[in-house]
């Protein structure tokens, strides 16, 4: 629904979604065997990230709790609440560099906004970003599931931060020993400190995610003969 109150003020209703988060269900497993069975959530995310991308809309702010898994297994991705339209010039609107305390994981907003745990570097150094932004964030939470813990996490998102902007997490094979080396390859593509070297978008992300669900041949990885 749509409408205004009586004093004029605009207001919509939205979609009522309930369900777990996909943090809640990561933690609910002691393994990364146990959490692979998460992966359709996953490739999910990447599926309706990639359908927001061909809208020419990017989200900014992906993570485990902006997920929610119903009761039937459906996956909603949501807190839209920093997605920009890269296809209209709106300029960010001036607020200064505001950070949560106490979680790593915290949302923080003004010339950096998104979570930096999972964030990308050149969000985290606060400049523009595009649809690879997204993509690294998909392959945080992707680090997630395999590691157990999110790629950058600390003490407090601005440790975070600078953690994001000094390089790459602790690699998965250290982290999450025995992981599907197919799989940390995916995510490895998509968390590629250059955005150039990741994925161009979600979609792509999604497809390969998927060749990897059906052990077909990833684009992530490379094969020796004897392998193929």
């Amino acid at each position: 629904e749509a409408g205004r109150w009586p004093n004029g003020a605009p207001y919509y209703v939205m979609k009522l979604v309930e369900g777990r988060t996909l943090k809640e269900l990561m933690a609910g497993h002691g393994s990364w065997r146990e959490r692979l069975e998460l992966l359709p959530h996953i490739i999910a995310i990447a599926d309706a990230v990639g359908y927001a991308h061909s809208e020419g809309v990017i989200h900014r702010d992906l993570k485990p709790s902006n997920v929610i898994v119903g009761s039937f297994g459906e996956t909603i991705v949501i807190d839209w609440g920093l997605a920009r339209d890269c296809r209209r010039d709106i300029p960010e609107p001036p607020a200064e560099l505001a950070i949560a305390t106490g979680s790593g994981v915290s949302t923080v907003s003004g010339k950096v906004v998104g979570t930096p745990a999972y964030m990308a570097p050149e969000q985290a150094r606060g400049e523009s970003v595009d649809e690879r932004a997204d993509v690294y964030a998909i392959g945080a939470v992707l680090y997630e599931l395999l590691a157990g813990k999110a790629p950058h996490a600390d003490e407090t998102p601005q440790s975070a931060l600078d953690r994001v902007i000094a390089g790459p997490p602790v690699p998965l094979a250290q982290v999450a020993p025995g992981a599907p080396t197919e799989l940390c390859d995916i995510v490895g593509k998509a968390m590629a400190r250059v955005p150039a070297d990741r994925y161009a978008n979600a979609k792509e992300l999604a497809e390969d995610l998927r060749r990897f669900s059906t052990g077909k041949l990833v684009s992530a990885h490379a094969y020796t003969p004897w392998q193929i």
